[in-house]
């Protein structure tokens, strides 16, 4: 599988974790405010971005209506359909 986001290791739940992280960070919310925002709780989205659990379809997809986000980034690390100015900001962060 080619890896898009160089900093990938190959642990799906690990790199999906981490973009869960810096797209919040890069809208500057804590795990409770970013998860109730997409309708997760807070100890739900807690096991998401830890990497503790996958992050599901769905709530992936209740975190893209909200945020802006999409699929591609947070699955396979594509930033390529996200707004640019969060791109712009992760990419200042990295």
């Amino acid at each position: 599988m080619t890896m898009i986001d160089p900093e990938d290791t190959g642990d799906l739940p690990t790199d999906v974790a981490r973009r869960l992280t810096r797209s919040r960070e890069a809208l500057g919310l804590d795990q409770e405010d970013f998860g109730e925002g997409a309708g997760l709780s807070q100890p739900r989205y807690n096991q998401y971005e830890t990497g503790k659990r996958l992050l599901t379809l769905a709530a992936a997809m209740l975190l893209c209506e909200r945020y802006q986000l999409t699929l591609d980034w947070l699955y396979r690390g594509d930033p390529s359909g996200l707004p640019k100015r969060l791109w712009d900001t992760l990419r200042k962060t990295t």
